[in-house]
């Protein structure tokens, strides 16, 4: 009779750690940042050529939401993803503002000037609650470096209750998004504008 209570114990308190055990699946939601262009671009470097090269990410920035809590250590959002790498929202963003928006022309290969970037940071940044985007832009010809620059920009969310969350936090990244790029756009005009024109061959 006890061995028979016992393992009706010992079941119970199984089924009810099985039971308690159970968490809901997260399941994940996904994001894009919108870069819409600012009103006015340079035009002071139009019809010079500009080579968009290598636009990589660290490698803690993949497609899960990096947050950056008080004392400085990143974790990962488990319910929040991008819809691709974060390099690829920067690259798509800086070919529009140099090529369409600023008006300069795309070289594909050959001498000329190029620009590369390397995406450092693009996270939530708990408090400040702000969202944070950094990069390190690299203006080169085909044998000195021209210019380096680390951008960083800060940008504040919104205050906002918990159904409104996500959205505060989507225009946050794409505010900063915008700043960025805009930035290095402006820098490498204003250094291409510095540059001699090469001679026609």
């Amino acid at each position: 009779m006890r061995t028979t209570l016992l393992a009706c114990f010992t079941a119970a308190a199984l089924t009810g750690c099985a039971l308690l055990g159970k968490n809901d699946p997260v399941v994940p939601r996904y994001f894009a940042p919108e870069y819409a262009g600012p009103a006015g671009a340079s035009q002071a470097a139009a019809g010079r050529p500009l080579l968009l090269g290598r636009v990589e990410g660290w490698s803690n920035l993949r497609e899960r939401w990096v947050v950056r809590d008080p004392a400085g250590a990143t974790s990962y959002a488990e319910d929040r993803r991008w819809t691709e790498r974060p390099e690829v929202y920067l690259r798509r963003a800086l070919a529009r503002a140099l090529f369409e928006e600023r008006g300069l022309v795309e070289a594909l290969s050959g001498p000329s000037t190029a620009l590369e970037v390397e995406l450092i940071a693009f996270e939530e940044v708990a408090r400040p609650h702000q969202v944070r985007l950094q990069a390190l832009l690299i203006l080169r010809d085909d044998r000195l470096s021209l210019y380096q620059e680390t951008v960083s920009v800060e940008q504040p969310v919104a205050p906002s209750d918990e159904a409104g969350r996500e959205r505060a936090l989507l225009e946050a990244f794409s505010a900063a998004l915008q700043t960025g790029v805009t930035r290095i756009a402006d820098q490498v005009v204003a250094k291409l504008v510095l540059q001699p024109t090469r001679a026609s061959r």
